[in-house]
C-alpha cells in the first residue's frame, strides 16, 4: 500500500488548527488542496478523522489515538533530513567499513583508531578484506564499504581517489645475517631466497614486476598472507622480505630483525584512498575521508 507522507503533514495541521482554512494558510496551500488530502486520509483510515462542529473540525477517536504517533514520526523524519546534511562525530554511533590492503593494516589501523576515537568515541570501525577490481565499485556504490585504501588500481569513473601515502621499499633480514654482512648488495639480494606477502595463491608481487622491467629476477621461496608471520620466518632463517619502510620500521621495533636499503632503485609504493561519487558530499563520509587523510599524513 502506497502512502503519501505529505498527507500526515496535512493531518497534523488540521488537528493543530481545528480548521481547514487555517490549516491551508499554515501549510501555504489552497483550501481545496487540503480538503482533497483530507479525503484521501479518510479513505486510508476508513474513518472521518475530523467532524465539523460550527467553524471547527473536531478530531474523532481514531484521530486522537494516532496523533501522537503521527507527530513522532514526522519529528523523526525531520531529524533524518537534518542528519543527512550534517554530521556530529562526537555523538554519532555510526559504523564505518574500510577495505584495507592487508599489508597496510598493521601500520594504518593503530593511528586511525586513535585519531577517530579522539573525536568520535562512539563510532565503530571495521576493516574488510581487500576488494579487487570491478567488485570495488559495486561495494562502494552499495555502501557495503565506505572507503578503500589500496595501491593505485584501475577503477570505474564513478570511483573517486586521492593519494594519501608514498613509501619507499626496504629489505628486512634477521640480525647477524652471515651472508649479508654489513651491507646488502644487489648480487646478494638476488641470490637470496625471498618471502612474498600476498593474499593471492599465485602471481608476482609489485616489486617482481619492477625487477622484471630491469631484466632482474628473484627467487620466491615462501608465499604467505601476513607481514607479521613473514617477519617471523625471516627472523628464524636466511630468507629476506621486501616491505614498505613504514611497516618495516614498525616490525623492526618489535622483532629481532634489521632493515637494509633496497640495493636497486624501484618506484615507491603509493597508497590511495577510494570512495564512490554518490557519497562525495555526504557529511559523514567526507568527515571520515578528511580524518583518514589528516591522521595518516601526520603519523606516517
Amino acid at each position: 500500500m502506497k502512502i503519501d507522507l505529505n498527507l500526515f503533514v496535512v493531518f497534523d495541521a488540521i488537528y493543530c488548527e481545528g480548521n481547514i482554512t487555517k490549516a491551508a494558510s499554515t501549510l501555504n496551500l489552497s483550501q481545496p488542496a487540503v480538503s482533497h488530502s483530507l479525503r484521501k486520509l479518510r479513505r486510508q483510515f476508513d474513518d472521518p478523522l475530523f467532524v465539523r462542529h460550527g467553524n471547527e473540525m473536531r478530531p474523532t477517536a481514531v484521530a486522537r489515538n494516532v496523533i501522537a504517533d503521527v507527530r513522532e514520526s514526522l519529528h523523526m523524519l525531520k531529524i533524518c533530513l537534518v542528519q543527512s546534511k550534517t554530521f556530529e562525530p562526537s555523538t554519532s554511533r555510526k559504523e564505518f567499513s574500510i577495505s584495507l590492503h592487508a599489508s597496510l593494516e598493521a601500520a594504518y589501523l593503530p593511528p586511525l583508531v586513535k585519531g577517530i576515537g579522539q573525536d568520535a568515541p562512539n563510532i565503530n570501525l571495521q576493516t574488510t578484506r581487500r576488494v579487487r577490481g570491478k567488485e570495488l565499485e559495486k561495494k562502494l556504490a552499495s555502501g557495503d564499504i565506505d572507503l578503500a585504501i589500496d595501491a593505485l588500481i584501475p577503477v570505474d569513473k564513478n570511483v573517486m581517489l586521492t593519494q594519501i601515502d608514498s613509501d619507499e621499499l626496504v629489505v628486512i633480514a634477521r640480525k647477524d645475517h652471515t651472508i649479508i654482512g654489513k651491507e646488502l648488495s644487489l648480487k646478494t639480494y638476488l641470490s637470496l631466497k625471498h618471502v612474498l606477502v600476498s593474499s593471492r595463491s599465485k602471481g608476482l608481487g609489485i616489486e617482481d614486476y619492477e625487477l622484471g622491467r630491469l631484466g632482474m629476477q628473484r627467487e620466491i621461496a615462501l608465499r604467505c598472507q601476513h607481514n607479521l608471520s613473514a617477519c617471523q620466518v625471516v627472523m628464524e632463517s636466511d630468507m629476506i622480505l621486501t616491505l614498505p619502510k613504514t611497516a618495516a620500521t614498525m616490525y623492526s621495533n618489535m622483532l629481532n630483525i634489521t632493515i637494509h636499503p633496497l640495493p636497486v632503485k624501484l618506484p615507491n609504493i603509493d597508497a590511495h584512498l577510494y570512495w564512490h561519487e554518490n557519497v562525495d558530499n555526504d557529511p559523514s563520509n567526507r568527515w571520515l575521508r578528511e580524518k583518514v587523510i589528516s591522521t595518516l599524513l601526520s603519523t606516517l
